[in-house]
């Protein structure tokens, strides 16, 4: 993913990312507009990284016996998180703004104005109080003012060519430094660095087909990610089985707001587990990957409160939401647990033929409470 990434910043650089899983197809035709009018909302639109649509199978059977339609998760507790900061990243149907991958912090928003005065909002018009504060006259006399205003202006004719000296070279310094700190960042490859610095898309106009298209078989060679924060801070993140939940929580410490858009057609839809065995495989490696992220430096518990790493705009809400993924990986030792008790025993016990159905139907209402 993040190789294409780099490849279509450099070849197209659109603003907006459509991720969806390989068996997954599109439903409804105007899910994509639908997420554009969050993405392009004139008051929060800036600050959405990702707008997420809820996952729907086709092939289930009308009683659901393998809980594939998960509506605990998608219609109940995904809405939940929508109110919060949004929902996490569930690895399909999601529509990404390009610019929240390259770990960038979300734009800060501008705070209300403030009260002129410190009275009460009720007693606020009939006050005598005014919002500019009255200069203080001086009885000094004009000749000393024309004095200091001769002494403090004199030497800045003077020292004017010093100063635009010291200011190129200090612009100068900057500009190297910022090249590398991205260069770092990013890889080395000047083209996409630059597109990186485009926020709302585009490509660079001196570049010929040719120059971008050999830059961008530079961008997707093996060692292009080598001692640059790809999959660290940048693009989808590794280490770990669900790298989807990783990446979107990354994203929401950076101050970043997640939408989670439910069309009444479904905007995707995918092929689903059509066994027991699919199911569990299914499961187990959700459950292992939300115990490997709980376990891990990223454990919201002190990742995403700010221990060691600056939490751009961690406000109540956003303590609640990183307070939401520690539920939903401590939940995940309880799901593995489950797994790894079935698989054993039904594959590694002696009485595996009168033991199955028992199994089977216990495992089948543990699926049926926490999944339906």
């Amino acid at each position: 993913m993040n190789a294409l990434v780099r490849v279509s910043a450099v070849l197209s650089n659109a603003p907006y990312l459509l991720n969806l899983d390989c068996d997954h197809y599109i439903n409804n035709s105007k899910a994509i507009r639908e997420s554009m009018c969050f993405m392009m909302d004139p008051l929060l639109g800036k600050r959405v990284c990702y707008v997420q649509f809820p996952q729907r199978f086709d092939g289930i059977d009308r009683n659901d016996r393998y809980a594939n339609r998960n509506t605990v998760f998608f219609d109940i507790n995904m809405k939940g998180l929508d109110g919060i900061q949004g929902p996490i990243y569930v690895g399909t149907g999601c529509v990404f703004r390009r610019h929240a991958l390259y770990g960038y912090d979300a734009p800060k928003t501008k705070k209300a104005p403030t009260r002129t005065c410190n009275c009460l909002p009720k007693l606020c018009c009939g006050c005598l109080c005014s919002g500019r504060k009255k200069k203080k006259k001086t009885n000094k006399p004009r000749s000393e003012l024309k004095k200091r205003n001769s002494r403090t202006f004199a030497p800045v004719g003077a020292l004017e060519g010093i100063e635009e000296g010291v200011e190129g070279i200090e612009t100068e310094n900057v500009a190297v430094t910022s090249e590398k700190k991205l260069e770092n960042k990013f890889g080395q490859s000047s083209v996409f660095v630059a597109s990186t610095l485009l926020e709302d898309g585009g490509t660079l106009k001196s570049a010929s087909p040719a120059s971008l298209l050999k830059e961008a078989i530079h961008v997707i060679s093996c060692g292009y990610e080598d001692k640059t924060e790809w999959g660290k801070e940048v693009g989808w993140i590794y280490g770990s089985v669900t790298e989807d939940i990783l990446t979107g929580f990354k994203m929401h410490c950076h101050g970043w707001r997640s939408i989670y858009c439910i069309p009444a057609r479904p905007a995707f839809k995918g092929s689903a587990p059509i066994n027991l065995s699919d199911r569990l495989h299914q499961v187990l490696r959700w459950a292992l990957g939300s115990v490997e992220i709980f376990l891990s430096r990223h454990c919201p518990l002190w990742y995403g409160y700010g221990g060691g790493v600056e939490v751009v705009g961690a406000s109540v809400l956003h303590k609640r939401h990183c307070l939401s993924f520690d539920v939903y990986s401590s939940t995940g030792i309880l799901y593995s647990s489950c797994s790894v008790l079935a698989y054993w025993e039904i594959y590694h016990s002696r009485a595996q033929q009168c033991r199955q159905p028992v199994v089977f139907v216990s495992f089948h209402l543990y699926f049926r409470n926490w999944y339906s």
